[in-house]
């Protein structure tokens, strides 16, 4: 699958910003900043499901998961890395 323009562009900014290479093991709250940084950057537009604005019923929106709750989890597990390597330099 080809990388759109708009994609290139993160990534270039991403790898001025972090290096081109990164190291989650090291430093895993990378991951966490580049999410928040430039995900919205990279969302498509959503289409409004044929909904009309202030209509009531489900949207392509409640699809799945969104950026909170992929955060939350990469926040959980930067926690849990945390933890065992403080374990591991006791």
């Amino acid at each position: 699958m080809a990388m759109s323009n708009k994609e290139n562009r993160v990534i270039q900014q991403v790898i001025k910003a972090h290096g081109p290479t990164l190291d989650l093991e090291v430093h895993p709250e990378v991951l966490v900043e580049i999410v928040r940084k430039w995900a919205f950057d990279l969302v498509e537009e959503i289409p409004d499901a044929g909904v009309t604005p202030g209509g009531v019923g489900p949207t392509s929106l409640e699809a799945g998961p969104g950026l909170e709750d992929v955060l939350r989890a990469v926040i959980s597990l930067q926690r849990q890395v945390d933890k065992i390597s403080r374990r591991l330099e006791d």
